[in-house]
């Protein structure tokens, strides 16, 4: 019963000694009424009947009609009669004949056991041998088994090529750059973590950003186009198969499809693959790997389906039809890795054990990074730059793209799967410092960059429109900024310029230090009231009398976070001085003022 307070109702019937054989022998009142006398409240008597009545078919016969034995009546009061019925008739069989019962009890046992163990058996290793006979051309009675179609199979029609030879003797009819589509896709709920969906929506934009600059197609998808069968990473195999289907009207154009992982983003922009060695050689399918692990041994990590071209052809349907058969689970195990392979084990597991049928047109690629491993190149990003700042691998040269496995940005864990704040962080970082990289590449079209690899803040570049727009705007602003450090002779220094020190230099009026850079409430003001506090400074930005180097003191600038940040955006062509102290008499100072300011009053 649904009651308040279990244990107190538990208590009450205990302590007046109303049994449960005693609430089933009379009728409903009766029950009502040992209820109310042993001091329940009215609703709680009425939810115990009711669950007595329901469980026991609403008979009040019910004590009646299994009588229990004498000498078990004491010991069994407290249970439910049906209950005590049924102890009452496995005694008496266990009295009459216990060697028979425990035999029978046994056999019966034994044989479940039995025919459970021989069904798991049967249902772990028969798919498995079929399909390694299908796999290899086993002969099997007297019939050879022949490679099946798919577990998934689609009307087919002609006119579909077969491979990149019959393109490279034909040609494309004039166009010099064949049509791509890139296709990725995300998970369709929300990320679990407070900036995994912002990490994803980078991501996102720098396919996009990448597709644009090449003119490729693209299609970004967030569903699971088979989960019953093939989850998660399996994805990709069947949203592929359909995609390239001749009929399809969203790719009947295209010529070859770039698979992307959401977790993979381009760091080198203006890479493109060449399409035309791979036409001439015939080759299908390009991917990461080495051909001595795919092919000879087997290794699961011998390539990567992060990133991947397919060309559009029947070929690449068979084979995304033959990866797609090894989803059954006992199939899976049966290959390797206890069953946990992904897609990747089982795209090695086919070029492995049919390498005859697919080997010619697939290109493990190694001449240029396809898909560079994130940790191998964290922090070594030179802004600008075309090369690394530590080579990788021996290699100096960008990456095509960089892929975040293991990271899982989007679920809250990160590198090896552990839950550990530091790892996201050490993720996260990463990855921003890669986008930002890439990001710029694009930017720099537009006349636009970051103001470093850690914000997303930018500026524009000489010479564009915008950068002249800012430099009239704020050519009243201050040229040099005195940032610190607090008690190193900067109020002797700003007095020293105000007082004319220096002829050709103007300070602002007012207050030692604005700090328009570190208080919110000053910066949310605008540009305009942070001009007016020099004399001289019109109604507008850029208007301004004279035509002296203007300039302002502020210690809170060295070390407050968001000061540089605001500085660079809007003043990137300021001259920066600090003033610094021996730092023993500094804080000794410090301390005086605090002393004198705060406790003295």
């Amino acid at each position: 019963a649904r009651l308040d307070d279990p244990q107190q109702v538990v208590r009450l019937l205990t302590d007046a000694q109303v049994r449960a054989s005693i609430l089933i022998a009379g009728s409903d009142e009766r029950a009502k009424a040992l209820l109310r006398d042993a001091g329940l409240p009215v609703g709680d008597c009425i939810k115990v009947v009711r669950v007595l009545r329901d469980f026991h078919g609403g008979s009040p016969n019910v004590m009646r009609a299994f009588p229990l034995p004498a000498t078990a009546s004491s010991s069994a009061s407290s249970v439910c009669a049906p209950c005590s019925a049924l102890c009452r008739c496995l005694c008496q069989t266990t009295r009459a004949s216990p060697i028979k019962g425990s035999m029978k009890c046994g056999f019966v046992v034994y044989s479940t056991t039995v025919l459970i163990v021989t069904l798991t058996a049967l249902s772990f290793y028969l798919p498995a041998t079929l399909f390694q006979a299908r796999a290899n051309n086993r002969r099997i009675g007297a019939h050879y088994l022949q490679p099946a179609q798919a577990n998934f199979v689609m009307p087919t029609s002609g006119g579909a090529r077969d491979s990149g030879r019959e393109l490279a003797e034909h040609g494309r009819h004039g166009i010099s750059e064949p049509s791509v589509m890139m296709v990725t896709a995300n998970q369709p709920l929300p990320c679990t973590t407070r900036r995994g969906d912002w990490i994803m929506e980078l991501a996102l934009r720098n396919k996009l950003m990448y597709a644009t600059l090449h003119d490729y197609k693209t299609w970004w998808s967030t569903e699971l186009v088979s989960a019953w069968d093939l989850e998660a990473a399996w994805n990709k195999i069947p949203l592929l198969y359909i995609l390239m289907h001749p009929a399809s009207p969203v790719t009947r154009s295209i010529e070859w499809m770039l698979w992307m992982d959401d977790d993979a983003i381009f760091t080198d922009m203006n890479f493109t693959f060449p399409f035309d060695e791979y036409d001439a050689a015939g080759i299908n399918l390009v991917i990461w790997g080495d051909p001595q692990r795919v092919f000879r041994a087997n290794d699961i990590q011998g390539l990567n389906t992060g990133v991947f071209l397919l060309r559009k052809c029947e070929w690449s349907r068979q084979l995304m039809a033959e990866v797609a058969a090894l989803a059954t689970p006992s199939i899976r195990r049966q290959i390797g890795n206890k069953g946990r392979i992904a897609e990747q084990g089982a795209l090695t597991w086919v070029l492995y054990s049919q390498a005859a049928k697919w080997k010619d047109r697939v290109q493990l690629e190694r001449n240029f990074t396809m898909n560079g491993n994130w940790m191998d190149y964290a922090g070594k990003w030179n802004k600008g730059s075309k090369t690394l700042s530590t080579p990788v691998w021996g290699n100096d040269q960008i990456p095509f793209v960089v892929q975040y496995a293991g990271c899982q940005m989007c679920r809250g864990h990160s590198e090896n799967g552990s839950w550990h704040d530091s790892g996201v962080r050490k993720c996260h970082s990463a990855f921003l410092e890669a986008y930002t990289f890439g990001d710029d590449q694009v930017l720099n079209s537009i006349g636009l960059r970051h103001l470093s690899m850690e914000t997303h803040l930018v500026r524009a570049n000489q010479g564009y429109e915008l950068y002249q727009r800012h430099q009239r705007m704020t050519r009243c602003l201050p040229q040099f900024l005195v940032i610190g450090t607090q008690k190193g002779g900067t109020s002797s220094f700003h007095w020293l310029l105000k007082e004319g020190w220096h002829q050709d230099i103007q300070v602002n009026t007012g207050e030692k230090e604005i700090h328009y850079f570190s208080w919110d409430e000053n910066f949310r003001q605008g540009p305009l009231v942070y001009q007016q506090r020099f004399e001289g400074s019109g109604e507008r930005l850029g208007e301004c009398s004279g035509e002296k180097v203007r300039g302002e003191v502020s210690a809170t600038y060295f070390d407050y976070p968001k000061a540089a940040e605001r500085a660079a955006q809007l003043l990137p062509s300021a001259k920066i001085v600090i003033l610094l102290r021996e730092p023993v008499s500094r804080l000794v100072s410090s301390f005086n003022m605090k002393w004198q300011g705060e406790i003295c009053g």
